[in-house]
């Protein structure tokens, strides 16, 4: 049986990062979890005008053990909960660091996924995992003196990382007010920021949250043409200080399309995460149109939007499809 829980979860649990209230309270004023006796599921509402969408932050979150069947089970009983008590007009894509064993019947669920990697102290014994070409860049980068640097000014790496967004023209960029929020409730305990300079100009940034045991990079940013190594010497030395200075284990790149078309920018994105050694773990993600008429009137107000700053807006999901060779399908 689903229960909805509020502002508050009436017990005591370790939740991943992504489902801790202040995560949750860092993005929106409504937020949640739904919970069964065998799963927890995080959720955050955004409220525009008429138009509630809801997105989940994590995949299903095990309280005992669990096999598949028992997951779809509960993601079932959500979709019908949602509906019965209209707690939102649609789900919409959820963040990318959720990913799920199955689907939802009825939903539009597709393929997921993202790159993971050990991580350890010694900075040599991962810098072994990029294949002999990178790790000469990485070399060449530590010789010519590219400085990776821990730095608290979040007002210069908000804007590289949103220019370097804005020129990949990827329409959804980093609310400043939410990036101001999460550094004021997060930094330093739960987030870092670190800079690549070489020659004393900016190469790349990389923010990363992380709890106990795990990191995950949210966001980046870099130049056109960045010196070679520089960013993943930037990658490297944040996870060496992840690892020697919290004991972070894993790190998480966060999203993947498991068959992503060749020759494209985002290939290229991956192709960058895959050559530290980190392993793709795939599953599942879904949407659901709970209300078609508002859901319809959203994305066309979200189109007309963007077409008036100059931008073609594509929904998420499927600007995701479009990179993929088989558009996701399951």
């Amino acid at each position: 049986m689903i229960k909805l829980f509020q502002d508050e979860l009436p017990f005591d649990i370790d939740l991943p990062f992504f489902a801790h209230k202040k995560y949750l309270s860092s993005k929106s004023k409504n937020y949640g979890w739904f919970v069964s006796d065998d799963f927890i599921l995080s959720f955050i509402i955004y409220k525009k005008n008429i138009f509630k969408r809801l997105v989940f932050t994590t995949g299903a979150i095990e309280r005992k053990t669990s096999n598949i069947e028992e997951e779809k089970n509960f993601l079932n009983e959500i979709i019908s909960y949602v509906k019965i008590h209209k707690i939102c007009d649609f789900i919409h894509k959820p963040q990318p660091s959720a990913i799920f064993r199955t689907y939802p019947d009825n939903c539009d669920s597709f393929r997921w996924g993202t790159y993971k990697i050990d991580i350890e102290e010694n900075f040599e014994n991962m810098l072994k995992k990029l294949n002999s070409s990178q790790r000469n860049y990485v070399r060449s980068a530590i010789k010519d003196d590219v400085k990776i640097i821990n730095t608290d000014n979040f007002d210069k790496i908000y804007t590289f990382c949103n220019e370097t967004l804005s020129r990949q023209k990827i329409p959804l960029l980093i609310s400043r007010e939410e990036f101001q929020k999460q550094y004021d409730t997060f930094y330093p305990q739960n987030m870092l920021m670190f800079k690549a300079l070489y020659k004393n100009e900016l190469q790349g940034s990389l923010v990363v949250f992380f709890d106990n045991n795990l990191a995950f990079a949210e966001y980046a940013g870099s130049l056109l043409k960045p010196r070679h190594g520089s960013l993943k010497l930037l990658h490297l030395t944040a996870m060496q200080y992840l690892a020697k200075e919290h004991g972070i284990t894993n790190y998480d790149f966060i999203g993947a399309i498991p068959d992503i078309k060749d020759g494209c920018k985002e290939a290229g994105i991956q192709k960058f995460k895959k050559e530290f050694g980190a392993e793709l773990m795939e599953g599942y993600q879904f949407t659901a149109v709970i209300n078609p008429i508002k859901y319809f009137f959203f994305d066309l107000c979200l189109k007309v939007s963007f077409m008036m700053k100059g931008i073609r807006y594509v929904d998420p999901t499927q600007r995701y499809k479009n990179l993929s060779k088989t558009n996701l399908k399951i």
